[in-house]
């Protein structure tokens, strides 16, 4: 990690993980970490924080709002580990190189739910651009159950670009988004 000073004159470290050439670094910004995946050393997408539309409700953010971001060692592999909440909704986050996968990142989410979510995923905006987006959403209708309950998605970065549903369990698995 390195570490950087803000406006507060405080030391913040940035966690970062690479995965070959793809690079996941995380930057704090106001009341929570966003993060920017690079190939090559060159920026790809970055994190859309904040309220998403068409609701712009804050209990149902744009990405998982993460509020306290780690880079730990799991038996001798590097992870970083992200937790946070908005309104009732408890988010975490793992983000490793992906385990069959050369030079990918592996990103797992989950959200702990009280209420029915009006809107759950990640939102990137493609490097260079104010409007286009790329949302991961969360099948909702296929979340179904007693809450509260959590909601789980999983997503990969590879030389290629998004790969969706790239998580390291095998085919059989039930698909993202399964309680």
């Amino acid at each position: 990690m390195t570490a950087e000073r803000t406006g507060r004159d405080r030391v913040v470290d940035r966690p970062r993980l690479q995965a070959g050439a793809m690079e996941v670094v995380f930057e704090w910004a106001n009341d929570r970490w966003g993060h920017r995946v690079l190939a090559g050393g060159t920026v790809r997408v970055e994190s859309v924080e904040g309220p998403a539309p068409p609701a712009d409700d804050p209990r149902w953010p744009a990405s998982p709002v993460l509020t306290e971001v780690s880079l730990i060692d799991i038996g001798g592999r590097q992870a970083i580990l992200g937790v946070g909440l908005a309104g009732r909704s408890h988010f975490s986050a793992s983000i490793t190189s992906h385990p069959r996968l050369a030079d990918t990142l592996l990103f797992e989410i989950a959200c702990r739910v009280q209420e029915e979510p009006e809107w759950l995923g990640t939102t990137y905006r493609t490097a260079g651009s104010d409007t286009k987006t790329m949302g991961i959403v969360v099948p909702l209708a296929d979340t179904v159950g007693p809450l509260p309950r959590t909601i789980q998605w999983t997503y990969a970065f590879g030389p290629g670009g998004f790969l969706p549903a790239a998580g390291p369990a095998d085919a059989e698995s039930p698909p993202p988004g399964r309680t």
